[in-house]
């Protein structure tokens, strides 16, 4: 049986991400036996139960997760290692048609190696990626820079960006961002997602 496996990275795990990961994970549980992993998250946090819930595969909280992000931080080479071993029990475990995974959560410490950190984790389960990028105080031409870049890191750590979210978007913002982007980004579908409060 073969396996879908998409990971889900924002450059700021800023607003809209969650909401991006949330939607993916009920549509692929609408056709397929769909599991949640996250690579580096907090034992505290509460969104991947949130996550588990729209999952159908019977998953628990521990079998979806893989490292304390402190860990992470401190010994990335190390942590990749712990993480692609969480991750291959998970799947042989559970034997799932689809796995989404979604990248380290907003933090108050700073990793400046965060993003590029993401990237490597979705090359080491050998998973496409899709970006999640946040429009609030940013122009139209800022956004675009900003997964051009997020695109660049994603291919030269050994992956693929399938598509990309832009989040945060105002209401009167949404028509504007889908035109501007519309054939935009090489032929990957972007789509505009509101902002939530």
């Amino acid at each position: 049986m073969s396996l879908t496996t998409v990971t889900i990275i924002s450059p700021e795990a800023a607003n809209g991400r969650n909401v991006a990961a949330l939607g993916v994970v009920r549509a692929l549980a609408s056709t397929k036996r769909t599991g949640v992993f996250r690579p580096a998250v907090c034992k505290k946090e509460t969104f991947t139960s949130t996550l588990l819930d729209a999952a159908n595969i019977g998953q628990t909280v521990e079998q979806a997760r893989g490292v304390c992000p402190k860990c992470a931080r401190r010994d990335k080479d190390g942590a990749r290692g712990d993480i692609v071993a969480a991750y291959e029990t998970t799947v042989a475990e559970l034997e799932p048609e689809a796995m989404v995974v979604v990248g380290t959560d907003r933090s108050s410490v700073n990793d400046p190696d965060g993003f590029a950190f993401n990237a490597d984790v979705a090359a080491d389960l050998q998973s496409p990626v899709f970006l999640a990028v946040c429009t609030i105080d940013r122009t139209p031409e800022q956004v675009r820079e900003t997964i051009e870049a997020c695109t660049a890191i994603v291919g030269n750590h050994g992956s693929t960006v399938l598509g990309v979210f832009v989040t945060g978007a105002e209401e009167d913002q949404v028509e504007g961002l889908k035109t501007f982007f519309a054939g935009d980004q090489d032929g990957r579908p972007v789509w505009v997602l509101p902002k939530v409060d």
